[in-house]
């Protein structure tokens, strides 16, 4: 809808408007940013960046693994015998590796024999070999020599540790350098970045991956400035506490892996002079990681890709960022916040310089739409542009500055509902709010249910209250009865006193109106029961109300002359509800149905079908139902009560008047106590012409 009045200088004040709306958005979502459950969303939409864009042809090819996996552990003997280790080092130092290091913490000796660690840190000393160490706090072993590497630092905060636990110590000796991967996840348990030093009581400690790349190398010197991490000329930008922000490239299985047991066939095949079963070309110059794959040698780690990766790749993939300088940078938050302040801007101007509000909708979200995409491509190039906040900031301003245009339009919508809520139900109001030019007279054609209710004995119930009692206690009946047609979607058409006139199927279109209706019905049924209790307490007398429902065509629309007119229902259906309600006085019943509003409402209801009646005013005959309750609410009682007077109905339509009554009479509920009497006339009635019954029971009375 347009904005009325909507001049150049209204526009402006309207756009400022919103752009205030959005600075105090962004600002607002700044400070709830720092909560931790905003950086795990974040974290969320980088792992979701890692999924859309991954990049397995960038993985670097010379870094191999060396897998201990499930079918190696079917193979070989366990533990795995250090000798072998030592032939396999061996065999990859044959192959021309550049360095080849162990994920693997070897701290208790051989459980085969003490030489198998002396000739083990024997062959590694022949290579550029590295060695596991676990990082300690506390209760563990001196840090070794081997593990300490001469760093500059300027200006970094390190995290520290006080002992280790290294390899044994002939292996130790043999190693060129000791590298910790002792780290932690993110809160939400996943890997995404690791921390490249330690400081310790003797000096500086590399992790894992600096110690393979300080190897791959040739040990360069390493130089620490703030958040500048700087290794043979490659420079890279760390977070808090020296720690580098892994880029992966894909899931589990993105570097080239061999099973530890080819090596050992490699090894079989060398010593029978048999051709080797494993392509060795790919390990001249290679940087060669040997670890655990196997679920039960539990080193798998969760990361963006997988839920469950083996250590040894998590560390393959530092070194790979390390050595080709490729990870991931993130902006520093002020970036951030600009970058929320911008979008909320764009939306917010986007939003509110557009007359139709859904039309600014849509544009105020490219902003937001546009972020994503820029974020997605800044990634793919190893920038981490933060979304959460910006984008939340984006969609908060549309929002709070949707509700404030909508308010403001909503003026005249409000105008209308003010005028019209005293006279119509809500579902009309809102259409007549979102669509004014109905407010004219006529109607249309639909199928409906009506609805009519009456309270029995209304006049001799009113002469023994006072007129305040009398308004007061009508009030809680209508009330209730009103409350009730409401929730089911009816439409209360108009009050007559204490009667009620509603209907179902418009200004709403509804398919199971004769449903809703016979709801309704049962439940206005219920809490007058309920309502009597309590009226009994107060002193007050019993309500009783019939209730008739009809379903059929009718015309519904605005009745009435061109200044002043209704929203209602029109037709002989609407007039047959008005008799069926006044026909439950005739058979003692409560809630009386016709033929159509049983078809529409048979499989969720129960019915009694209670006779074929022709009411005053119309000619045609009408089969008129009883509504007793729902299908799961039946009881045997009822249904015995059902087939009975189902019987006795049928000796009643076919003229067997004396067979009827004795039917009727062995029911027994008041219903068939009046059908009994009726047939007990009828015998006479009819005795001399039975030809003249047609099975139709005309009322004498509305």
């Amino acid at each position: 809808m347009f904005t009325k009045g909507f001049s150049p200088g209204n526009r402006l004040l309207r756009i400022l408007k919103v752009i205030l709306i959005g600075v105090l958005v962004t600002v607002s979502i700044w400070g709830i940013s720092r909560f931790e459950f905003f950086d795990n969303f974040e974290r969320s939409t980088l792992d979701l960046r890692f999924k859309l864009s991954p990049t397995p042809s960038e993985a670097d090819s010379s870094i191999i693994l060396v897998l201990l996996d499930g079918g190696s552990m079917d193979q070989l003997p366990w533990p795995v015998p250090r000798q072998l280790y030592s032939d396999v080092l061996g065999l990859l130092q044959d192959w021309g590796t550049r360095v080849v290091a162990f994920d693997i913490l070897f701290d208790l000796p051989s459980v085969y024999s003490a030489v198998e660690d002396s000739i083990f840190g024997s062959v590694a000393s022949t290579g550029s070999t590295a060695f596991v160490m676990a990082m300690l706090q506390r209760d563990g072993s001196e840090i070794p020599e081997n593990a300490i590497i001469d760093i500059s630092i300027n200006s970094a905060e390190l995290d520290s540790a006080w002992y280790c636990t290294p390899p044994t110590q002939m292996i130790a000796k043999g190693a060129e350098i000791l590298g910790s991967t002792s780290d932690r996840q993110d809160p939400d348990g996943v890997f995404r970045s690791i921390r490249l030093l330690t400081e310790t009581p003797r000096g500086i400690a590399p992790s894992l991956p600096v110690a393979i790349a300080w190897l791959a190398l040739e040990c360069p010197d390493i130089t620490v400035c703030g958040d500048r991490f700087s290794i043979g000329g490659i420079t890279l930008r760390t977070s808090d506490n020296c720690r580098l922000q892994l880029k992966y490239h894909g899931p589990a299985g993105t570097y080239t892996s061999i099973p530890l047991a080819d090596l050992t066939a490699a090894l079989n095949a060398r010593a029978t002079g048999q051709p080797c079963p494993v392509d060795t070309t790919v390990f001249n110059g290679a940087v060669v990681l040997i670890g655990y794959a196997a679920p039960a040698l539990y080193d798998l780690k969760p990361t963006p890709y997988s839920p469950q990766c083996p250590g040894v790749e998590v560390i393959a993939t530092a070194v790979d960022n390390i050595l080709n300088n490729s990870y991931i940078r993130k902006y520093p938050p002020r970036v951030s916040f600009f970058t929320a302040l911008l979008v909320s801007l764009l939306s917010a101007i986007f939003l509110s310089a557009v007359k139709r509000i859904p039309l600014g909708t849509l544009l105020a979200a490219l902003p937001t739409l546009l972020l994503l995409v820029i974020s997605l491509f800044l990634f793919r190039s190893g920038i981490w542009l933060e979304t959460v906040l910006p984008a939340s900031s984006g969609i908060l301003t549309i929002l709070a500055g949707g509700i404030f245009l909508f308010s403001s339009e909503n003026r005249k919508k409000q105008e209308i509902r003010n005028a019209f809520s005293q006279y119509l139900s809500p579902d009309v109001v809102s259409q007549v709010t979102e669509h004014p030019e109905t407010l004219v007279l006529g109607g249309d054609k639909r199928y409906m249910t009506s609805f009519f209710s009456d309270i029995r004995g209304f006049t001799g119930f009113s002469e023994k209250l006072k007129p305040e009692e009398l308004v007061s206690l009508l009030n809680r009946y209508l009330t209730i009865m009103t409350d009730i047609i409401l929730e089911t979607g009816g439409t209360v058409d108009k009050f007559e006193g204490d009667a009620i006139i509603a209907f179902w199927g418009a200004p709403l279109k509804l398919e199971d109106h004769a449903e809703r209706a016979c709801s309704a019905a049962l439940r206005c049924h219920n809490a007058h029961i309920d309502m009597n209790r309590q009226l009994m307490l107060e002193g007050y007398p019993e309500i009783f109300t019939r209730i008739g429902l009809s379903t059929g065509d009718m015309v519904v629309g605005n009745m009435g002359s061109s200044r002043r007119f209704d929203y209602t229902a029109i037709g002989s259906t609407v007039n047959l509800g008005s008799r069926l309600e006044g026909a439950n006085k005739v058979y003692n019943t409560s809630i009386m149905v016709q033929e159509d509003t049983f078809k529409n409402a048979r499989d969720q209801f129960v019915f009694r079908e209670l006779d074929t009646i022709r009411v005053v005013g119309q000619q045609i005959p009408v089969t008129v139902y009883e509504l007793k309750c729902r299908r799961n609410e039946i009881t045997d009682e009822l249904e015995t009560v059902l087939r009975e007077y189902s019987i006795a109905l049928d000796l009643y339509r076919k003229g067997d008047f004396r067979a009827a009554a004795e039917a009727f009479s062995t029911i027994g509920d008041p219903t068939s106590m009046i059908m009994e009497q009726r047939c007990s006339q009828m015998i006479e009635e009819y005795a001399d012409d039975p030809d003249k019954w047609d099975g139709v029971f005309n009322l004498s009375s509305k």
